[in-house]
């Protein structure tokens, strides 16, 4: 009888282990989330903390769960006309009045504070697991918490000289391109977000951070050139893209946008010196459209 305890317990292990490295329970994991199916992703978190206590990957699946149910979609009906650019239906209600009907995401706050308290845990346990934070800025993106952004991306930042930009992904595994990449990424990402949403202020802030970090950052002081001359401040905007190109003399991008600002000063000299040499590098499409600009200010002549 004992024998046979012994045998059964050794049949139920096995089956509990059965298709259940971590790979293959995330693969289970990532179809039960796009399928929504609670009751699998619930079981499968209590499958994973058995087999892989204290797993880094745990705080990715519970944020995972947590925003899934924390985003809801409804529907709204109204009398003002959206502005932001969605689509919505347009009618008139039996009293004659427009009305506008279109989709809204609404957060569940008890939901985004267990998210919240999930990535702070994981991020304070595992600071070099990059997804964790971006998961937090993706969070705060979406709550439209634009400050905390700028926080959270400052914190990555300043981890990433500690860490040397040894960052690792999914499943503990290094960044599949150097980590400074995948870093320089998510600041440029939040960077766009914030100036297509008119946020200079937020712009300007993780910009900041990101050239307090890395001073010789070619394309950080590019962004911050670029905030300069959406302000009409054309001197500044000259400034920080001649340092961006002493950091990146190959950028043609940042050398046409140096030509474009000596025009716009009046200064035809240096426009044509930073033209020519746009003109003569091997970026085709750069190439072109110097050569176009040069004959333009030749024939002003």
């Amino acid at each position: 009888m004992k024998r046979f305890a012994i045998s059964l317990v050794v049949v139920l292990l096995s089956g509990v282990a059965f298709a259940q490295t971590k790979a293959e329970l995330y693969d289970k994991f990532s179809n039960s989330v796009s399928e929504r199916d609670t009751s699998a992703i619930v079981s499968l978190i209590s499958d994973w903390e058995k087999l892989y206590p204290g797993d880094a990957e745990l705080y990715s699946l519970r944020v995972n769960y947590y925003m899934m149910n924390a985003i809801n979609e409804i529907v709204v009906i109204s009398e003002e006309e959206p502005t932001d650019g969605r689509r919505y239906l347009v009618f008139d209600d039996s009293l004659g009045v427009t009305r506008y009907m279109y989709s809204e995401i609404r957060f569940d706050s008890v939901n985004i504070g267990l998210a919240e308290g999930v990535l702070a845990e994981g991020i304070a346990k595992y600071p070099d697991r990059l997804d964790l934070r971006f998961a937090k800025v993706f969070l705060h993106q979406n709550l439209n918490q634009n400050t905390l952004v700028v926080q959270e991306i400052q914190s990555a930042l300043e981890r990433s000289i500690t860490n040397q930009n040894k960052w690792v992904w999914i499943h503990d595994e290094p960044t599949e391109t150097d980590g400074m990449s995948y870093l320089r990424d998510c600041v440029q990402e939040c960077f766009e977000r914030f100036l297509n949403t008119d946020d200079m202020e937020s712009a300007k802030s993780v910009i900041d951070a990101a050239i307090r970090f890395y001073p010789n950052d070619a394309i950080f002081l590019a962004d911050r050139a670029g905030i300069y001359y959406y302000s009409d401040d054309l001197e500044n905007a000259l400034k920080w893209y001649l340092s961006s190109r002493e950091n990146a003399p190959d950028d043609m991008l940042v050398t046409s946008n140096i030509a474009l600002i000596y025009e716009q000063l009046g200064d035809k000299k240096n426009a044509v010196k930073f033209l020519r040499i746009v003109a003569d590098s091997n970026d085709p499409e750069f190439a072109e459209s110097a050569k176009a600009n040069l004959e333009r200010l030749n024939a002003q002549e």
